[in-house]
């Protein structure tokens, strides 16, 4: 949504660090991706919380 917005490609390691580091953001399941290859990613579910604070800033 942002890069959309924005018109911008995003990092996505700090977009990562962003959104799962705000407390309350984003709350992590007991599940992973299941794929072929590589690490599975943990996957997440919406938390309590409506808006990233502080703002992410382009």
């Amino acid at each position: 949504m942002y890069e959309v917005v924005w018109g911008t490609t995003l990092d996505p390691r700090n977009f990562h660090r962003k959104v799962t580091g705000t407390a309350g953001f984003l709350r992590p399941t007991d599940q992973t991706t299941t794929r072929d290859g590589g690490r599975p990613a943990r996957l997440y579910e919406v938390g309590t919380v409506a808006h990233l604070h502080p703002p992410l800033l382009r």
